[in-house]
């Protein structure tokens, strides 16, 4: 079976799904996304929860990949730039940012 992770970056929460090849949700959770003022410890918690998601799933080759949703991101740079409804401010590289942290766990997203 083939996994997939979705993340949902919103003003108010962060949902996390882990669903399978048929589209169904197998695991979900949320956090709040204001409960962060600093940047690297909001990055450091959505890391620790993409970890977490992902070691429910037996062999991590079956994982294909994590698509994440945010306000004003920009899909080629894979940026959140100057987000209204974040406490974030200015241009955040999402992407480099939670690929980085996740090779320092062993992961290769």
């Amino acid at each position: 079976m083939k996994y997939s992770l979705g993340i949902d970056i919103g003003g108010t929460n962060i949902v996390l799904g882990l669903t399978n090849e048929n589209g169904e949700i197998l695991h979900l959770e949320q956090f709040p996304t204001k409960h962060y003022d600093v940047l690297k410890d909001y990055l450091d918690e959505l890391t620790k929860r993409i970890i977490l998601l992902c070691e429910k799933v037996e062999d991590k080759s079956n994982i294909l990949g994590v698509g994440i949703g945010a306000p004003n991101s920009n899909y080629y740079r894979g940026t959140i730039e100057y987000a209204p409804n974040l406490q974030f401010k200015g241009i955040i590289n999402l992407k480099q940012e939670i690929e980085e942290k996740l090779l320092q766990n062993g992961y290769t997203l």
